[in-house]
């Protein structure tokens, strides 16, 4: 995403922390004064790291009083929402992704990442390209080499007094696998990881330079490259998810251009969200002992563990763009055409007209459907993939742990466009 733009030099950043975790200094951002009291909602920033710190009391009075407000400091509109939300979502043709899911349209589709920067017929063309690897057969082969992997990482997280699960399983897992499948080099796990993480980071950026967050354009020129170069020299294991990619740019299914786009777009997709709802999950249910009981006593239960995590704690958040083909109206606000829109997922996802008790973290939820992973036709293409590991992990704890705690001070993620942790300090045991 923004691959080209941001390696012709485009740098910015912002910092986020979290309340009761390490990297937290609460700065700036908006002061909560009861629900009771009416606001002006303009002045909100969402990207705020006094706003990230707990996103949630902001969420449910923006819900009441403004659910959807133009944000000033960016010149877009923030919907918070459950049924708009869906709505905007499931309308592209009104909603359009053709300038990318960032703050700052993306000049091309390439630049955005072309499963995330286009519309139908060019959108369902891109992914008809990959869509074999995303068959219900194609996702359950993947199944005992996962397992293997996961109870690797867990026999090692049990060897030890404590641990941290984002280095020990939340980020090792999915980066292999992923490398695995996409047939990458494993030695540069931890790089893909990086570059992921600064690429969903940019998405939440202005392009006024306001936010200096790092080597932006270095790691997408890394990335860029990187892709680039295994495509050109056909440097990837045969066979893999990246091998057809290529072979079907030679097809003619997709363009020169688009080629290496899919190909870091789909590791980067893969990568940071993943390793954050594996982060969540386990957080949220050592701060829950009753949940985690359950899943012990119900292993089975891992599945819609997993929904609910991606519920409660949304990995991408705020939420993904889209801008108005035409002027529309959303919760009574008109809208002009060319309008740059922001779905709140982790708002959305937290709204008590669509989630009973939306506050609470309930892994038998049922319903739950909730929007972490988009609707319609952008759908998150690597959903079938994320929603198998985070089963396999937590079904697999489950089996082999009885007692999860932290034990140690977490620390947040330092991203504008991802809540998760940097550090999750654990002690499992059986």
């Amino acid at each position: 995403m923004y691959l080209q733009r941001m390696y012709a030099g485009h740098r910015k950043n912002g910092r986020g922390s979290t309340s009761g975790v390490k990297g937290s200094n609460n700065q700036g951002g908006a002061s909560m004064t009861g629900k009771s009291q009416l606001r002006d909602w303009t002045g909100f920033d969402p990207f705020d790291e006094s706003v990230r710190d707990d996103p949630y009391p902001h969420y449910e009075l923006l819900r009441e009083q403004a659910p959807c407000v133009r944000l000033e400091r960016y010149g877009v509109w923030l919907i918070t929402r459950y049924a708009d939300s869906a709505a905007v979502l499931q309308d592209w043709e009104t909603f359009s992704s053709a300038t990318g899911a960032g703050l700052e349209p993306a000049p091309t589709p390439e630049e955005g990442g072309v499963i995330l920067s286009t519309d139908p017929p060019e959108h369902t063309r891109i992914r008809r390209a990959v869509a074999r690897d995303f068959t219900p057969k194609a996702i359950r082969a993947l199944e005992p080499r996962l397992r293997e992997l996961v109870g690797q990482a867990l026999d090692a997280a049990l060897a030890e007094d404590q641990f941290d699960w984002v280095t020990l399983v939340a980020q090792p897992v999915p980066t292999t696998l992923m490398a695995e499948l996409m047939g990458y080099p494993a030695q540069y796990r931890e790089q893909y990881c990086r570059w992921a993480s600064v690429v969903f980071n940019s998405m939440g950026c202005p392009a006024d330079g306001s936010s200096d967050f790092g080597p932006v354009a270095e790691v997408a020129g890394q990335l860029y490259g990187f892709v680039s170069e295994l495509a050109a020299n056909r440097e990837y294991v045969p066979g893999g998810w990246a091998d057809r990619i290529v072979q079907a740019g030679e097809r003619g299914e997709l363009t020169e251009s688009e080629v290496p786009s899919l190909l870091g777009g789909i590791l980067v997709a893969a990568m940071d969200t993943t390793v954050n709802m594996l982060g969540n999950l386990a957080h949220s249910l050592a701060e829950h002992p009753n949940q985690w009981a359950l899943l012990v006593k119900d292993p089975s239960l891992a599945a819609s563990a997993v929904e609910e995590s991606l519920r409660y704690e949304s990995p991408v958040q705020p939420g993904f763009f889209r801008v108005t083909t035409t002027a529309t109206e959303v919760a009574g606000v008109k809208l002009p055409q060319g309008a740059r829109v922001m779905v709140g997922f982790g708002s959305a996802n937290r709204d008590p007209r669509q989630f009973p008790e939306p506050d609470q973290f309930l892994i038998d939820r049922t319903p739950n459907d909730h929007l972490a992973m988009g609707r319609g036709t952008h759908f998150c293409l690597g959903a079938p993939v994320a929603r198998l590991m985070g089963r396999v992990v937590f079904e697999e704890l489950a089996l082999r742990a009885t007692e999860l705690a932290v034990v140690g001070e977490p620390v947040r993620k330092n991203n504008r466009m991802l809540r998760g942790f940097d550090a999750l300090p654990l002690r499992i045991a059986a």
